[in-house]
Formats: structure tokens, sequence, C-alpha cells
């Protein structure tokens, strides 16, 4: 707070003494500001420029190397979105011990959490997972997808299944025979592509499918 004598005292000073003053008594405050308003800034402008979501897609099993993701995703984004910076696919993996799920409790964790955002769309799983993770209503049924029908059985293995309520339905779609998905080097030959049932982008589901299982 300034005193009487103070203010009186800058009154006094010349533009050059009065800038050398505030700074000398105020540059903590100045830093502090300029560094709040260039944070604020460049999180607006992080925001404005961030790709908008437009599928996530998960393999979900043993361990594969980040970079063969990277590959699948590179695909996607130029074959669907034809490489547009204002929206974008992500293929990541989720790795889950091939002997036994209950032993990574953690990337259940995740994946329950992801789920549970409708975060994820897509996944690419094995039989196991498939098998074990089915009565939970965590997959889609695929005849669901508006467009399914021009899927031919003759090009396309699928994975058929009966539901709670004893209904038979698609609920995958084997991926053995995909070129795309081939560059993933799968450590077994019984995976999937699975719609995740809580996904809110389901009418997108038909393009990706094309998409990975095209010859």
């Amino acid at each position: 707070m300034k005193t009487p004598e103070v203010t009186e005292m800058i009154k006094k000073m010349s533009f050059k003494e009065k800038v050398s003053y505030i700074w000398d008594y105020y540059k903590i405050h100045i830093i502090i500001g300029l560094a709040l308003i260039i944070g604020i800034t460049s999180f607006v402008h992080g925001q404005i420029v961030k790709p908008k979501a437009y599928y996530n897609i998960s393999y979900i099993g043993d361990y594969i190397n980040p970079n063969y993701c990277s590959l699948i995703q590179k695909d996607l984004n130029k074959t669907i979105l034809n490489n547009d910076k204002k929206n974008s696919i992500s293929v990541d993996s989720i790795f889950i011990d091939k002997n036994s799920i209950q032993q990574n409790p953690y990337a259940l964790q995740k994946l329950a959490a992801r789920i549970s955002a409708k975060d994820l769309d897509f996944a690419i799983v094995n039989k196991k997972f498939f098998d074990t993770n089915f009565s939970s209503g965590m997959f889609y049924n695929l005849q669901s997808l508006k467009g399914f029908s021009s899927l031919s059985k003759d090009n396309y293995e699928f994975i058929t299944k009966t539901n709670s309520s004893g209904h038979l339905g698609v609920y995958g779609i084997s991926a053995k025979n995909s070129t795309v998905l081939n560059k993933l080097h799968f450590p077994n030959n019984d995976n999937m592509l699975v719609v995740i049932s809580s996904s809110e982008r389901k009418d997108k589901a038909l393009g990706v499918i094309n998409a990975l299982l095209k010859k």
C-alpha cells in the first residue's frame, strides 16, 4: 500500500524512473502475471487446434510394439479421414497378461474406465478375452449396425454368439485375413474385431471395419 509520501515521490519521477521503480518493486507480480497469461493462452490455443476424436481403437491382448499401432493409425487416418487435421483416429494397445487376465488388474481398471467414459469405440481381442467378457455385455451385436447386410459372409468370417436373452447375433469378425491388421504382428491367430457396446460412434464402425479388412 502506497503512503502519501511514496505517491508524491512517484509523481515527481520521470517516465523512465517510474518504470524502473515499478519493475524493482513489482517484478515478481509482473512475471507471475505474464506467465499466467502465456499459460492460459497456450492452453486455449491447444484446445482450439487439438484434433477431434473421430474414433478410438485398442488392441487388447499380449504385448505388441506401440510402433505397430502407429502404423495402423496412420493407415486409417489416411484411408478414412484423408489426413484431415481437424479429426483423428487413435489406435493403441492395452496389455493383458496372456496366462491370466486376473494377473493384470491395472490393465483391466484402465479398460473399465475407458469403457465407462465412452472413450473406447472398437477393439481387437483374442478368443479368450472375447469368451471371458461376452456375458458382461461389453460387445455390440454387429447386425444392429446400419449397413451391416452389405458385408458378405463369403468375404468375412463372422463370430456368432447367443446372448443372455437367447438371441443369436454377430458379435465379432475374424481379423485372420486382414493385410492391414497383420502389421500388428499378432502373437496369436484367433483375433477378432468387436464394437464396444458403450460407444457413441457406432455409425462410424462399418467404415472402420471395411478399412481394416480390405484385401
